[in-house]
């Protein structure tokens, strides 16, 4: 009896129904503990596998961020508003969305300057700095919305297709298909026949579509530039193979004929033709400056020191004004669509006009030459620019 006495467990001083109460709470927070330890390691080997992107409030403003495991792209996404691919040029392709006005143009910019693996894009605002493991050979594809209009690229209707379709067929190539009376242009099928696929634009066909341009203008002033649209044969009288001669075009732009001044206007068009190929000059007298656009990356000085001294000699010549253009720029224009065959170039000489006059920027590409020439078409079928 002694030695069962000496071997009992001495009374504990805490009641039996509190200390389990205390075992249970412990384990329950030990298994909870342990629950948020997985979570958290799931999470971060989840935000390895399929890294995140982070970038500035003004960046996202609205929009999603995401970034592809297989491309790291960065998506800008809001309401009601167009996507749209990229092509090799870096334009702007065709549209999903007939109504957006929208459109999503895909800069590619290679964030990575240093040989480190991560890069970080820090908020401004709460000054906080995340970065983000990328593979380095790999650019970052940024797409940014940027403000289109819809219009240059509403898709023909059937009808319209019909009729285009219609006026390309071979029994309309003697048939005078429409007269243009204020210009004197009447275009048959076989003056139509250069906006079918791979073929040359003519000047009858560039000379009334620039007639519908301005008629366009006049039709709805508040919606473009008040512009001045040279034809063809303008720059060949002014600048002859004897030299400048100012006198053969100075009959040209009487206040009779134009209705209004050229000095009043914000933007001059003038179409070149170098023999084989159709390039454009601009005097933007809204930017104090002369500028060139070639499709194919040439440039001739000549041509806009040509077209300075003839700005200085109209105001002369129609509003006894000296002009002083010599602080104007010079501008061989770089960042524009590119034709990348031997026979567009007409049609991007045009569409550059177009999109100028809407006071547009040139968010448009190769891959749109096709729709663009039947949609020339189209119009000058309808004697309506759209």
């Amino acid at each position: 009896m002694a030695n069962a006495a000496t071997n009992r467990k001495p009374a504990s001083k805490y009641p039996a129904t509190k200390v389990s109460s205390f075992r249970r709470e412990f384990n329950s927070r030990c298994r909870g503990y342990l629950r948020f330890s997985l979570f958290v390691r799931a999470s971060v080997l989840k935000s390895k596998k399929k890294p995140r992107v982070c970038c500035s409030n003004e960046e996202i403003s609205g929009g999603k961020v995401i970034l592809s495991d297989q491309k790291p792209t960065l998506k800008l996404h809001k309401k009601e508003k167009e996507v749209t691919e990229l092509n090799d040029e870096g334009h702007v392709g065709d549209s999903t969305s007939k109504g957006s006005s929208f459109k999503e143009v895909q800069v590619v910019e290679d964030l990575v300057k240093e040989d480190s693996s991560t890069w970080g894009v820090r908020n401004g605002k709460n000054g906080n700095s995340l970065r983000v493991s990328v593979l380095r050979r790999f650019p970052l594809l940024v797409k940014k919305h940027v403000e289109v209009s819809h219009e240059p690229f509403l898709p023909l209707k059937e009808e319209d297709e019909a009729a285009v379709k219609s006026a390309f067929s071979v029994r309309n190539r003697m048939k005078v298909l429409v007269s243009h009376k204020n210009s004197n242009i009447d275009i048959c099928g076989e003056n139509l026949q250069c906006l079918k696929p791979c073929a040359w634009l003519n000047d009858e066909v560039i000379n009334l579509y620039l007639e519908l341009l301005k008629e366009r203008e006049t039709r709805e002033a508040e919606k473009y530039f008040k512009c001045h649209f040279f034809n063809t044969f303008f720059y060949i009288k002014l600048a002859s193979r004897s030299g400048y001669n100012y006198e053969a075009v100075r009959r040209w732009t009487t206040q009779r004929k134009l209705g209004y001044n050229l000095i009043d206007c914000d933007i001059i068009f003038v179409p070149i033709h170098g023999g084989v190929h159709w390039t454009l000059a601009v005097i933007n007298i809204r930017k104090r400056k002369f500028q060139f656009l070639d499709s194919l990356k040439g440039f001739d000085p000549r041509i806009l020191k040509a077209l300075a001294k003839y700005l200085v000699d109209e105001v002369k010549d129609k509003n006894g004004k000296n002009i002083d253009v010599s602080s104007w720029d010079m501008e061989y224009v770089k960042d524009l669509p590119r034709q990348l065959n031997g026979y567009d170039c007409g049609m991007f000489m045009l569409k550059y006009i177009d999109f100028y006059s809407r006071g547009l920027k040139l968010h448009f590409s190769q891959k749109d030459m096709p729709y663009f020439r039947l949609r020339t078409a189209k119009e000058i079928l309808r004697l309506r620019a759209d």
